[in-house]
This record gives structure tokens, sequence and C-alpha cells, in this order.
């Protein structure tokens, strides 16, 4: 399954999902997130980037979303590529232009780690 098709899938999903299926403790996750996605729009996205990214490649480390690391991969390129232009054609809001692997909080070159 492609990034996008995963997309697709979890949109339609969601779009149909009963609330009353999902968990409190899950609602109230996404609501921490849902609270905050006005000024912190970039780690949504960066979220969102890291999971898709799990789904299709479930051995790659996504706390390792740079190439220059060792088993690295390209969050900035498939966040801008496939995650943007899905926020931008269904979350217009809630897009950033271009990537949120622009941001200071994601492009530094750490890995996301405790």
């Amino acid at each position: 399954m492609t990034e996008k098709e995963v997309l697709a899938e979890a949109y339609q999903t969601a779009k149909t999902a009963e609330i009353e299926q999902i968990t409190e403790e899950i609602k109230a996750d996404i609501d921490v997130l849902i609270e905050k996605i006005g000024s912190n729009k970039s780690l949504v996205s960066a979220l969102v980037t890291s999971l898709v990214k799990k789904i299709v490649t479930p051995t790659q480390d996504i706390r390792l979303h740079r190439t220059d690391f060792e088993n690295g991969y390209s969050a900035r390129v498939l966040d801008t590529q496939v995650i943007s232009p899905f926020f931008k054609d269904n979350f217009p809001k809630y897009a950033n232009k271009e990537s949120s692997f622009l941001t200071l909080a994601t492009r530094e070159r750490i890995k996301w780690t405790k």
C-alpha cells in the first residue's frame, strides 16, 4: 500500500466511523492534538508523516526522520510530496505551505528520542 492509499483509506474510515466506537483514551489523546492544532500544525503534520511511514514501512525507525541519519528516511520529502498535499486538499486551514519539516522544531538534526 502506498502512502497516498494509507491516507485515503484512513480518511474514509474516519469519515464513516461512529464516535461511540472510539475509546475514551484515544479521544483524550486526539483532543490534545486538536486543541493545539492551530498553533502546532507542523507538529501534527510531522506526526501524520511519521505514522504513515511506519504503516507503509513497518521496519523503519521513524525517529530517524532524516537521510543523513544511519538507516534514516526523508520525512521532508514524504511530507512535501504526500502529506502536505493531502492536508491542503482535505484540511486547508491546517496545511503547511510546503512542509512541516521546515519549522525549527522538526528540521533540526536530532533524533526523536526521549
